[in-house]
């Protein structure tokens, strides 16, 4: 089957949970899971793609871990992929949470790449990548040390990113200082500047992995082209100031691994000093989950070597022991003949007390504008925007567990300023009892922040979840709007005729269903002139071919239609259904992805 909580990728394959313990018996909390993104080659180099749980093996500092999830991520069908243009940070970051979006950030070292054939390599390496190897859905953004970090904007215009690439000059070697602050900074004198150098794109580095990692992206990737530069320069000026290990660090705290490309001909042998700076490019990548490159005369062979990499990966999840703020080594191995297994060498470990600020909750608390984002690997959440009563917009939210761990949630939603909008606990879709498997709730426009607190069944946070719901202002809206398309999933005849005229029923939170189910297609719309909206929907393949209109039923409410689907007659696989809503004013398109599985 495919993964909804993602809905990007390929099967999860979920191996049993053993229950996380509360509490360990020094009476510290749970540290959050931690996720371990590897790539399996068989023999030849070629990727491996049909591994299961039993498959992998871990441990943590030596000792033997309990996967509780894999997840095998490919890529997305052209079909589904989101390639709408970023014309603003709503659109970054709305694109950047899409499901299958890649987020790439290119950084010319021009500090510490020779002018010449080095500059011609990246020059001609990059664009082919940019042509011909990054998806349609993906973002990315050419980077310098000396680019301002909050200034920059992932796109997907790939004329701008050629552009980007086709102005770079290497610098290596020039100690003319171009700029007022490379004048002051770095002075004129070669030892000087050399150290500041290594400094500014060490600091560069950190501050960029931290801007990619709050825009939540699944999977991060920062293509460092460079000859090197030594370590110990690089936090020799000031100790205080960033080292790389401060890089790997939020590296791995985002899930973003480093590929590190030197452009220069390497068939010269490496001595001294220029051994050192070589090594600065090997650690690096291998601290994160790549791999180095250090032959620039193979550099566009080891960028198609990337592709494949980031094509086809698992992601491995499992709870740690301890929250002790130290490194923790983790080994992976796959118990296939011949497997090779590409992956971060382990992870630093928050400490006990910053496990306990994350789990803090209250209701007055006033978030920071600028936060830290997480998803949780315990529990799929689906959320999404409905009509509430006249103007008034609703969120819904509904979850299930992927975990034995996780038995109920606590969800705080407040608005941007600080304003409380939900505080209360909330069972998992299907549960019967006091507790409801959904919440509904009016919000304004703007950003709002959903927290969600993990409780296993003795009532301990056994992890967290953070994100960000964007609410759009409708009355400046021309046309018609589809809000978010809710699937209420009815498993007999008897639930299907209690779900049809229940307008608060919970909606599905996965997008994987069987044939045996039938399926209630909800579709809020809107139109700022109250002009009647008329909705139409289809069943199509994967690939957006049509396949069949789906009928439709009672409205659950004012200005929400709602379609009819069972399943029975689809094959089990992966289907689109294509919503399109006409008014008087204009015209609406939603997909929405599904997947049929076998039972």
């Amino acid at each position: 089957m495919w993964v909804a909580a993602f809905a990007l990728v390929g099967p999860l394959l979920q191996a049993p949970a053993q229950p996380a313990a509360p509490h360990d018996p020094a009476g510290d909390p749970v540290p959050p899971s931690v996720r371990m993104d590897v790539v399996v080659r068989d023999g030849n180099g070629r990727p491996i793609a049909d591994l299961r749980p039993q498959d992998f093996e871990l441990q943590d500092n030596g000792v033997g871990q309990k996967v509780f999830a894999v997840e095998r991520r490919v890529g997305v069908p052209a079909a589904r992929a989101d390639t709408a243009p970023i014309r603003s940070g709503e659109d970054e970051a709305r694109a950047a949470a899409e499901p299958g979006t890649r987020v790439f950030a290119i950084v010319l070292d021009e500090f510490h790449v020779g002018p010449g054939a080095a500059t011609e390599r990246v020059r001609a390496a990059l664009t082919d990548f940019v042509e011909h190897d990054l998806r349609p859905s993906d973002l990315a953004v050419v980077f310098k040390p000396l680019d301002a970090v909050t200034a920059i904007r992932f796109t997907r215009d790939r004329a701008a990113l050629v552009a980007a690439i086709a102005s770079f000059a290497g610098r290596k070697g020039d100690y003319t200082p171009r700029t007022a602050f490379e004048h002051e900074y770095f002075g004129t004198a070669e030892p000087a500047v050399t150290a500041a150098r290594a400094q500014i794109a060490t600091a560069a580095l950190r501050e960029l992995a931290i801007r990619m990692g709050e825009l939540n992206a699944d999977r991060g990737v920062i293509l460092l082209v460079s000859e090197g530069f030594d370590r110990a320069l690089a936090s020799a000026r000031q100790t205080r100031l960033p080292d790389l290990q401060g890089v790997v660090r939020a590296a791995s705290r985002f899930h973003q691994v480093v590929y590190t490309f030197n452009p220069a001909d390497g068939s010269a042998p490496a001595t001294g000093g220029r051994d050192r700076e070589l090594s600065t490019l090997t650690w690096l990548a291998s601290q994160t989950g790549g791999t180095a490159t250090l032959d620039g005369t193979d550099m566009e062979h080891a960028l198609d070597r990337m592709a494949e990499d980031l094509g086809t990966y698992y992601a491995l999840t499992y709870q740690p022991a301890k929250a002790d703020g130290r490194f923790h080594a983790v080994d992976v191995r796959a118990k296939r003949k011949d497997a090779q297994v590409l992956a971060r060498p382990g992870y630093w470990a928050p400490l006990a007390s910053e496990v306990r600020a994350m789990m803090a909750r209250t209701p007055g608390r006033v978030p920071s504008s600028r936060r830290m984002l997480r998803r949780s690997a315990a529990i799929t959440v689906w959320t999404g925007l409905t009509r509430g009563d006249g103007a008034s917009i609703r969120l819904v939210l509904t979850w299930q567990a992927r975990s034995r761990a996780a038995r109920s949630v606590i969800v705080h939603a407040r608005t941007e300023g600080g304003r409380p909008l939900f505080d209360g606990p909330l069972a998992p879709i299907g549960e019967e009892g006091d507790v409801p498997d959904s919440v509904r709730f009016d919000v304004p426009s703007g950003r709002i922040q959903v927290d969600l607190d993990v409780r296993s069944i003795t009532g301990a946070t056994v992890d967290s979840d953070e994100r960000d719901i964007d609410v759009p202002d409708l009355s400046a809206r021309k046309g018609p709007v589809i809000l978010t398309p809710e699937i209420v999933r009815a498993g007999s005849a008897r639930q299907y005729r209690s779900l049809i005229s229940k307008r608060d029923a919970s909606p599905a939170p996965s997008r994987v269903f069987t044939r045996g189910d039938r399926l209630l297609i909800r579709v809020p719309v809107w139109e700022s002139t109250g002009a009647p909206v008329d909705v139409t929907a289809k069943v199509a393949s994967q690939w957006g071919q049509a396949m069949r209109e789906v009928d439709r039923a009672a409205p659950a409410g004012p200005g929400v239609p709602q379609f009819d689907l069972p399943l029975s007659w689809l094959a089990p696989g992966d289907y689109l259904l294509e919503l399109v809503g006409k008014s008087a004013t204009g015209e609406a398109r939603e997909r929405v992805a599904f997947t049929v599985a076998r039972q």
